[in-house]
């Protein structure tokens, strides 16, 4: 785990924030529970559980594409990132738009914290993406590994509040599940996970 701080200390060449990037969901539960009998001993139901609440979809407008359309010029002039486009439309190539494509544009991207690949191999490097934080919020990243946890150096997020940075694992580092916690100093706080397992 030693390379996280080479790794993140690199990212000081991504400090400025990016804009590719893919949705990781996260899904939390409650657990049922159930009531004592009274001193009557009548047997009360037992509460149902509750669903967990999702998040509320960010507003969306359309946009038609034009010719010689690019994503970063939809994005800079819908003042949101690239990556938040992607996300909503599920583009399979941000680099190929088609004239006449209808792209759905959030009007306040939502908080996502994405890493790619999911699952990876030690020695490998991981891309972290974080949109919708707040424009010029300075954002660490801290990693929860089986070997103890590392912080890297501080971030500061791009006017469309997004962060990109890398992080690689080494081989000496254990297979199991990586914890990524994003952090801000306005507020931001969310969090994914990612897999290392052994080599094939």
């Amino acid at each position: 785990m030693g390379s996280l701080t080479a790794a993140l200390a690199c990212a000081v060449l991504l400090v400025g924030c990016s804009s590719s990037a893919r949705r990781s969901a996260r899904h939390g539960g409650a657990a049922a529970r159930t009531t004592t009998t009274t001193a009557r001993k009548t047997r009360t139901k037992p509460k149902t559980a509750t669903k967990p609440k999702t998040a509320r979809s960010a507003p969306l407008i359309t946009y038609q594409v034009k010719k010689g359309d690019r994503l970063t010029t939809i994005a800079k002039r819908f003042r949101v990132s690239i990556a938040a486009i992607v996300f909503v439309n599920h583009v399979a190539d941000p680099d190929r738009l088609t004239e006449g494509q209808v792209l759905k544009i959030p009007t306040h991207p939502p908080l996502m914290l994405i890493v790619t690949p999911s699952e990876g191999q030690p020695a490998q490097g991981f891309e972290l993406n974080l949109i919708g934080s707040k424009p010029s919020e300075v954002i660490r990243f801290e990693i929860d590994s089986p070997a103890g946890k590392r912080r890297g150096p501080p971030h500061i997020a791009s006017a469309d509040g997004a962060v990109t940075t890398r992080y690689r694992t080494s081989l000496a580092n254990p297979t199991g599940t990586y914890k990524v916690i994003a952090n801000g100093n306005k507020g931001t706080r969310t969090q994914t996970s990612f897999l290392v397992v052994k080599r094939r």
